[in-house]
């Protein structure tokens, strides 16, 4: 399973690549008229549904109950639908997301074992700039490639981290 965010939220995509349409409805800011059962009721979605089922044969839509997965799963085409039937801004954020998600732009590097490693690469050019001189000349040149690090790691997990400033 892993975790997207849009609009700060986030948004889990399951193992099988279905994303939870009711993450991106609370992501979307929880209008009751947005609930995915809404959507799923809806005659165009209903058809649309359908007719991916005819073209995979793979069922494009799940609904589970209860449990850590509890909600409404769907396949990538389906939850673009959902976003531009929730709102076109919301819709082109979550095009965005998830296509860099779903064209592997994204990588698959665990998002806690990268901010580990460099929470550790920070520390250790920090006492090193510390230790000696040497260190402190060199310290200041890892400082600027760590805080671009840094930046990408906020762009490429969507985390909202709250480190110190280097």
């Amino acid at each position: 399973m892993k975790n997207l965010t849009l609009c700060g939220q986030i948004v889990r995509v399951n193992d099988d690549g279905f994303v939870s349409l009711t993450d991106m409805w609370k992501a979307s800011g929880e209008a009751n008229k947005t609930r995915p059962k809404y959507f799923l009721e809806n005659e165009q979605t209903k058809a649309f549904v359908e007719a991916l089922k005819c073209k995979g044969g793979i069922p494009p839509l799940t609904i589970i109950k209860g449990g850590k997965t509890a909600g409404t799963w769907a396949d990538k085409l389906v939850a673009y639908k959902y976003a531009g039937w929730i709102d076109p801004d919301f819709e082109v954020g979550t095009y965005t997301v998830l296509d860099k998600y779903f064209s592997g732009e994204l990588t698959s590097k665990d998002s806690w074992q990268a901010l580990h490693d460099f929470v550790i690469d920070e520390r250790c050019s920090r006492k090193m700039g510390a230790f000696h001189g040497k260190g402190l000349a060199r310290r200041r040149s890892e400082k600027t490639e760590l805080q671009q690090r840094h930046e990408k790691l906020l762009e490429e997990y969507q985390h909202i981290l709250k480190l110190d400033d280097l």
